[in-house]
């Protein structure tokens, strides 16, 4: 557990992934990268704030890359090559998006997938809440000189009403809540492709780093959507103490889509596989995760609680994020048990 030691804090981690025996952490709050051993000890700080090279302003990920490093700086439109011990090697100045701040997904040969999201949309619809769904943009750029070589849109989470209302004192606040068993668009890396996907569906296609697409559907049976399922998450965001007035106000007429997605989310794991997530109904305690090789064969499954957000999978142990009893943020490592 990396954090929770007032030696080692985490201020806000924007990426983490197994590298090496260790694990490599970016902290979007101390803007730097942190390079540890299996035991959790420090092995090296890249990084701080700055406009120069190897320094950052907006931190936005972190990504394997051959024997390396890379990580993104959304600020500066730029990605940074670092090397096996976390130094720093040289950086891609690419092209800048318009209102959005990208975030890498993944490094695979002389390419970076990166994805960014739509911010919102202001004001308040006269004919009420709506389903909306904000398109995600991807891009595959090159490392060596960072021209783009692919790029396209998928529709992201669906929403119920507006992200952005103003209050009685004219400022900005957000309302909004997603639909119940809604879909979105996924994506991952492998050491070799990149991955993009909708969630509504298991049609996956892959690209290589020249931006050559393949498609593959893998079959998947869809679950039925249960009343007493819908009504339990519903009445779980009720029960948020933080949950706002004009959410509460929402939540009457919210949405449930009467199937379970195809599956919920996709990483590509430090053992090479491509990992699938599984969509849980509300009820399980644990969720399955299945990884593909890059023939689609299913070569692994694991369980883990519904709650963890997983981040990395190895041969032998899962990475994920956490928060401690002051809501301080945790990176931690647990052991596959067979």
């Amino acid at each position: 557990m990396v954090g929770s030691d007032e030696s080692l804090p985490l201020g806000r981690v924007s990426g983490a992934v197994f590298f090496g025996d260790g694990i490599a952490i970016a902290d979007l709050q101390s803007y730097e990268v942190l390079v540890l051993d299996a035991a959790g000890r420090l092995l090296y700080r890249q990084g701080r704030r700055g406009e120069g090279p190897g320094e950052y302003v907006y931190l936005a990920g972190i990504a394997r890359h051959a024997d390396g490093l890379v990580t993104s700086d959304a600020y500066h439109m730029r990605v940074t090559r670092l090397d096996a011990s976390g130094r720093y090697i040289g950086q891609t100045k690419h092209r800048s998006y318009a209102y959005q701040m990208p975030r890498i997904v993944g490094a695979f040969g002389n390419g970076v997938l990166l994805e960014s999201s739509e911010r919102g949309w202001r004001g308040s619809s006269p004919a009420g809440p709506m389903e909306i769904r904000q398109p995600v943009t991807y891009e595959i750029v090159r490392l060596s000189d960072g021209e783009v070589v692919f790029e396209g849109t998928l529709p992201g989470q669906e929403q119920w009403a507006l992200r952005e209302v103003y209050n009685d004192a004219g400022n900005m606040a957000y309302c909004g809540e997603s639909v119940v068993f809604g879909r979105t668009a996924v994506s991952a890396v492998t050491d070799r492709y990149a991955y993009l996907a909708d969630t509504d569906s298991i049609t996956i296609t892959r690209y290589d780093e020249a931006g050559t697409a393949v498609e593959v559907s893998l079959e998947q049976p869809r679950e039925s959507a249960e009343a007493d399922w819908a009504r339990f998450v519903i009445d779980t965001l009720r029960a948020n103490e933080f949950i706002s007035e004009c959410g509460l106000r929402l939540l009457e007429d919210l949405p449930a889509r009467p199937t379970l997605p195809a599956f919920s989310a996709m990483l590509g794991g430090a053992d090479g596989l491509l990992w699938i997530r599984e969509y849980p109904n509300p009820l399980q305690e644990e969720v399955v995760w299945v990884g593909f090789s890059e023939a689609w064969e299913r070569k692994k499954r694991i369980t883990v609680p519904v709650g963890m957000p997983v981040v990395d999978i190895a041969e032998d142990r899962v990475l994920a994020r956490g928060w401690g009893a002051h809501d301080e943020e945790l990176v931690e490592v647990y052991p596959l048990v067979r």
